[in-house]
């Protein structure tokens, strides 16, 4: 499953299934963090709760689990229903991954971000 979040530039994310059961490749990368707000009529449908950026996810989402699973549980509820897409980008500068999470998170002001 793809999907493609940016108003100005689209980028298009690889589904990396749920959250808890997800493997973090050794990749560069832009992620997005979803839940689903309507599961029973939109099944399809994501709600971005978090972007974030990383230059190696295998190293770096173990502590980006646990500060978006704590906010969802004081937020909204079980963890266990929180997503994870990734824009994988192989050879890419730190800089490159900020402007595009930059560009993300200015553009859909997802909760989890401030």
């Amino acid at each position: 499953m793809y999907v493609s979040w940016g108003k100005h530039s689209r980028y298009k994310f690889v589904s990396g299934g749920e959250l808890r059961a997800w493997s973090p490749p050794l990749v560069p990368a832009v992620f997005a963090i979803t839940y689903k707000q309507d599961p029973a009529t939109k099944p399809n449908s994501h709600t971005v709760l978090y972007f974030g950026h990383a230059e190696n996810l295998s190293d770096e989402m173990p502590a980006v689990n646990e500060e978006i699973n704590d906010l969802w549980n004081k937020t909204a509820g079980n963890a266990d229903k929180l997503y994870v897409f990734v824009y994988p980008m192989p050879g890419s500068t730190q800089g490159q991954r900020a402007n595009i999470h930059w560009q993300l998170v200015t553009e859909y002001s997802p909760a989890g971000n401030f």
